[in-house]
């Protein structure tokens, strides 16, 4: 990888660096208070690496859950991958063993740099997409190992702090208003996640949500592409 690939590739994910450094910290600490070790909380952020899936794992250890509730629940807070990886078909294909990093480092974050940011013609865009997954992955594990060496150091209430990923999804909301010049797809997904909420209860708004707005999104494609044009 070229050091202008890495360059531009850096300088886009650094609103995500800027929200996984307080949320990554935010996890570090609350593994911590759960009774976890530093080494444990980095390896959670090295091999498992799902944000709101790590901050569930919290909740699990300190009620000493069934691993199959374990497995369930984080099959479905995750399960929007199942729809992000049908748009990144085309955008990966080509990288050879590569595509295994890419897939495994999907994250919704990652997800909404890759498609949010156009390229210039000078930067491989499959080269550019690894950096952008690599280095928000780094940010996210460095700042957990520091969240959770001040966490095994010093005791914290962690109530409420796990409002740092909610902050970083609102920051990243916002920048893709921004960006984009129609807002269908921000209205539609509100009005999804409003009717999931109804229609299907809050346990099941993740998944029924994203349906909706996948569905939505099918209906209205032609529509939203004129509109941002």
């Amino acid at each position: 990888m070229n050091k202008k690939t890495f360059k531009y590739a850096f300088k886009t994910c650094v609103p995500v660096i800027l929200g996984y450094l307080p949320s990554g910290f935010a996890f570090g600490l609350m593994i911590s208070a759960a009774g976890c070790s530093l080494f444990t909380a980095v390896i959670m952020s090295v091999v498992i690496y799902t944000g709101a899936g790590q901050y569930l794992a919290v909740d699990f250890i300190k009620n000493n859950s069934a691993y199959i509730a374990i497995a369930v629940s984080t099959f479905l807070i995750n399960s929007k991958h199942l729809f992000y990886g049908l748009s990144m078909l085309e955008r990966y294909k080509g990288s050879g063993f590569k595509k295994l990093y890419l897939i495994f480092g999907l994250t919704d974050e990652t997800y909404a740099l890759l498609t949010g940011v156009k390229c210039p013609d000078s930067i491989d865009q499959r080269r550019f997409a690894l950096a952008v997954t690599a280095i928000n992955q780094s940010a996210w594990v460095t700042a957990t190992f520091f969240g959770a060496l001040l966490g095994t150091a010093v005791s914290f209430d962690t109530t409420g702090i796990d409002f740092a990923m909610t902050a970083l999804f609102l920051v990243i909301v916002t920048d893709q208003l921004k960006t984009y010049k129609t807002k269908y797809p921000f209205v539609i997904g509100a009005l999804s996640a409003l009717a999931a909420l109804l229609v299907l209860g809050r346990d099941n708004i993740l998944l029924g949500g994203a349906a909706m707005s996948v569905a939505a999104l099918i209906l209205l494609r032609k529509r939203i592409e004129n509109d941002g044009r």
